[in-house]
């Protein structure tokens, strides 16, 4: 742990690599979610194209737009069928979009956050 010269708290970890086990993936994307969940992260990944991309985004209930009430059509869809979610991939709201995105885990660069 090192304090920096502008009183922000900086943590050295450990980055992910490709030597890493299923398990220590699992638990770095964990990681990221509880992060997510507690309010806004910068989020800095490789894109599928190979270009570089930092998003600030969140999946803090207070930071999320309502949902949008479904039409009965679309909830009788959603019960019949079961998507199993994808743990390789992480989706987020992005507060400067407004919008959903998602990233990949293993693409992930450095990840940002204040802790307040």
């Amino acid at each position: 742990m090192t304090n920096t010269l502008n009183n922000e708290l900086q943590i050295n970890l450990n980055p992910p690599n490709a030597e890493w086990t299923d398990a220590q993936w699992s638990k770095f994307r964990e990681w990221i979610v509880d992060h997510l969940k507690a309010g806004t992260v910068i989020v800095e990944f490789t894109k599928k194209d190979g270009d570089y991309r930092k998003m600030t985004c969140t999946l803090s209930a207070d930071l999320l737009p309502p949902k949008v009430v479904s039409t009965k059509v679309d909830r009788i869809s959603e019960s019949t069928t079961s998507k199993k979610e994808n743990l390789d991939i992480v989706s987020v709201f992005d507060m400067e979009a407004q919008a959903w995105r998602s990233f990949i885990v293993k693409n992930v660069r450095n990840i940002s956050f204040d802790l307040t």
